[in-house]
């Protein structure tokens, strides 16, 4: 159950030239425009500081490095053709970047360049590294005229603070006592912010933060790893007119005082260790419909128990897009879930009567606006299908995010049988170390869902790589052809892609979770491309299809790996314990798994490779 996928796919999406800087007790990463895992004698401080443009519709504008120039001034080194290296504890990058060492430190600088369309925006990052301290600055200027909602530096904190106390310096001088939220917070836990300090480790960090002013979110409401202080507060209006020449400069100051109280833990073998049962089952897994454009051969493969088709765009096209899915479900032998979307009560009555006679498992509707479970919608939803006799279950929550689903609680049918939320690792930034890092966060998301929807099924889906509409934009919405064509993803055509699956499969299936769908049957964001051939991510769903009722047993592994360990006693193969293993790395990986009692098994996963044991 491997595959390998087009390297150069993944290698464009690893974030750009990569430069490792190393000054005394300091270790970070410069991506592209990213300055990442930023550490003090091993201890993660920061997950990222980046600059961003950000479009009218909070489009991530993508960046790329122009040119670099070596550091100057006391920490001069030397470079050249766009690459620079030092010594004396720096790293060295390529591909249009400088950096220079000296006693005084080490400085890197690069050149940036955010083009999309209508956008044009030039940027300077400068790294200094000194002994106590970090500094990013960040200059920018646009190059034409367009509408932003944000334009400057942001800053990743790791997810795994939750929990963790933390002082707010405000503009007014205030000082707050807070803590990171460890249930994920619906709005912004700080606001009118200018620096934090806490201790982590042993350290005490202080960060400063100039050029506007700044608050914080909780990105695990999208299944970012982070918790994200940006700037401008969004009390204030947008989009704003940006006027060629406009300009933007803000710095980020982090100084750490003290010594790490333990030394950094250092990795360990890759031994992964199968324990006891969860009480938990593997949900039955759905796909989306294939409708832009459909296929000329449905997908024919067992074990899915649904198709996922949702209702978009003028009521008029609704039927054939039923009629389509319809076909679809009957060539897996699975059933419908139809999700109507829409602001129309009376719409949501004539789709549900049209339904009569239609094997449909599952139904919800959803506003085309807030894309949630209103009153009037639901209402129409309940009253109608009552009245037909219709036996599916009715799901309410929202189309979108985790977001929706956390912020509009109040909102929610209290009559809802059943919850939904759909999932993407790719609302905030498409390279790939997010796109992974987004895993853990998912096991989060879940459980906070669970808690949510209070003891109700909750059905989990569509969970895509790319995401399938803006459910922020400010503009006018496209139609559905075109929101389909946005959301194709590369990385869907790798073994990335079948890795990540399966991880998110692991990450997702808890106790309450009744229903997990992903991706759709067939088509450029399917299991099968347009010309039949399955994709690596083929393999990994119709075997996890398969083993739907499985129950799960507990499982310790070791970072960088994703395992799926259950019960399969109806198995043809044997019954016994199916271990499923996915290598969420680049490089090959030897892994031991281990259960008390049995024998170990030792199995060799390639870079972004799956695999399967089976424990008797």
């Amino acid at each position: 159950m491997s595959g390998d996928g087009p390297a150069d796919v993944v290698a464009a999406r690893s974030g750009g030239p990569t430069t490792d800087l190393a000054h005394g007790r300091w270790t970070l990463q410069v991506h592209g425009d990213e300055v990442a895992d930023v550490r003090v004698d091993g201890v993660l401080l920061l997950r990222a500081v980046r600059p961003v443009v950000r479009d009218a519709d909070w489009g991530t504008v993508p960046v790329r490095v122009v040119d670099g120039s070596p550091g100057g001034g006391p920490s001069t080194g030397s470079g050249s053709g766009g690459s620079g290296s030092g010594s004396g504890g720096s790293g060295s990058g390529s591909g249009g970047s400088g950096s220079g060492s000296g006693d005084g430190g080490v400085v890197l600088r690069r050149s940036l360049r955010f083009e999309a369309a209508g956008v044009d925006y030039a940027g300077d990052l400068t790294v200094t590294l000194e002994e106590d301290s970090l500094v990013v600055d960040f200059a920018g200027e646009a190059r034409s005229a367009f509408r932003r909602n944000r334009v400057g530096l942001v800053v990743l904190h790791p997810a795994t603070d939750a929990g963790a106390a933390v002082r707010v310096r405000h503009t007014d001088g205030g000082v707050e006592e807070g803590r990171w939220p460890e249930a994920i917070s619906p709005h912004q836990p700080f606001a009118d912010v200018v620096g934090f300090d806490w201790t982590t480790g042993g350290l005490a960090a202080r960060l400063d933060l100039e050029g506007d002013v700044f608050e914080t979110e909780d990105q695990r409401n999208w299944t970012d790893a982070s918790f994200k202080t940006y700037s401008t507060p969004l009390a204030l209006p947008f989009p704003v007119p940006l006027a060629v020449g406009d300009r933007v400069h803000q710095r980020v100051r982090l100084a750490v005082a003290g010594r790490a109280s333990a030394p950094a833990p250092t990795s360990g073998p890759d031994v992964v260790r199968v324990g006891d049962l969860t009480g938990a089952s593997l949900p039955p897994l759905g796909l989306g419909a294939a409708l832009h454009p459909p296929p000329a051969e449905p997908l024919a493969a067992p074990g899915f128990d649904a198709v996922l088709v949702e209702l978009t765009g003028p009521e008029a096209g609704w039927p054939a897009r039923l009629a389509e899915a319809a076909r679809q479900a009957e060539a897996l032998d699975a059933r419908l879930d139809v999700r109507l979307v829409t602001d129309d009560a009376d719409a949501v009555r004539r789709a549900v009567r049209s339904l009569a006679g239609t094997p449909v498992l599952r139904l919800g509707a959803f506003d085309a606006t807030g894309h949630v479970s209103t009153a009037p919608l639901w209402a129409a939803l309940r009253d109608e299908a009552e009245r037909q006799g219709l036996a599916a279950v009715l799901v309410g929550g929202t189309r979108a995010h985790f977001t929706e689903l956390n912020r509009r609680q109040a909102d929610l049918p209290a009559d809802a049988p059943a919850l939904t939320f759909s999932l993407t690792p790719q609302m905030h930034a498409t390279e790939v170390p997010h796109v992974v890092d987004s895993l853990a966060t998912q096991r989060t998301v879940v459980e906070n869902a669970v808690r949510i929807a209070a003891g109700r099924p909750l059905h989990v889906g569509p969970v895509t790589l790319a995401r399938r509409f803006n459910a922020v934009a400010t503009g006018p919405r496209p139609d559905p052809p075109t929101e389909a064509a946005r959301a194709v993803d590369p990385l869907l055509d790798t073994a990335l892609a079948a890795a990540w699956t399966l991880a998110s499969v692991a990450a997702l299936a808890v106790p309450s979770v009744a229903s997990l769908s992903y991706l759709e049957t067939t088509g450029p964001r399917g299991l099968v491309d347009d010309d039949g051939r399955p994709r690596p991510v083929a393999a990994v769903l119709t075997r996890l299809a398969g083993l739907r009722g499985g129950s799960l047993r507990a499982v310790a592994v070791p970072d960088g790996l994703a395992v799926l360990a259950l019960d399969d006693t109806g198995s043809e193969g044997g019954g016994g314990t199916v271990v499923l293993l996915a290598n969420l790395t680049t490089g090959p990986r030897t892994v031991t798994v281990q259960r008390s009692g049995g024998a170990d098994v030792a199995v060799t996963l390639p870079g972004w490779g799956t695999a399967e044991v089976r424990l008797g």
